[in-house]
């Protein structure tokens, strides 16, 4: 999650290229109990022993899966990048238009953001999301670079020859992290402002 080790919006599960991590129902309840408790406590205040008390597992096994605070938080990162990734897996399913592939990428992932169940972390700590998301942003491009590929080649600014496809990715995280940072009221709007400056489209 975006203030987590290995991704602020969760954009990719481990190495580029690697399988999404399958977890048993066991740890999948308890990283998901972590990261709802992260927007309600925030990093620092976040405790094993509520963990184990919302994810229904005895202090035994949670420390079984995860011996240490900061075990569990590099887990639940990673969980949060397989949400990403296998939630914006099937928003492609089936979509082979680039353009449209473009427009799946950013209705899937404002909306992402704006339903992350830690997305409140940031009023709590900020310095630390801060400095997560600036440490985290070239993963990020490289992450869209791989999800994206040709359909870069869509966009206009590409097309022309005005910006790099590395380039107009950087420009995408940037919005995607401030989003996260800075709610937009209308995400709608939002989502079609994008649009209409990626591909000249509403």
């Amino acid at each position: 999650m975006a203030a987590l080790r290995a991704g602020a919006l969760g954009l990719l599960s481990g190495e580029q290229g690697a399988a999404p991590r399958v977890y048993g129902p066991t740890e999948e309840r308890i990283l998901g109990a972590t990261l709802r408790l992260l927007g309600r406590r925030g990093v620092k205040r976040l405790a094993m022993q509520e963990v184990s008390e919302v994810a229904g597992v005895s202090r035994g096994t949670l420390y079984r899966y995860f011996p240490s605070k900061d075990q569990l938080l590099a887990g639940v990162a990673e969980f949060d990048e397989r949400r990403f990734t296998v939630g914006l897996a099937r928003a492609f399913e089936g979509v082979d238009d680039p353009v449209e592939r473009v427009k799946a990428l950013v209705s899937f992932a404002f909306d992402y953001i704006r339903t992350h169940p830690a997305r409140s972390l940031f009023g709590s700590e900020p310095d630390f999301v801060l400095g997560y998301l600036l440490s985290h942003l070239p993963k990020l491009e490289d992450a869209l670079l791989e999800q994206l590929g040709d359909a870069f080649d869509a966009m206009p600014v590409v097309a022309g020859g005005w910006a790099s496809r590395r380039q107009v990715a950087d420009i995408i995280v940037r919005l995607f992290t401030s989003s996260f940072v800075i709610p937009e009221p209308d995400d709608r709007v939002l989502v079609q402002s994008i649009n209409a400056i990626l591909l000249h489209v509403s």
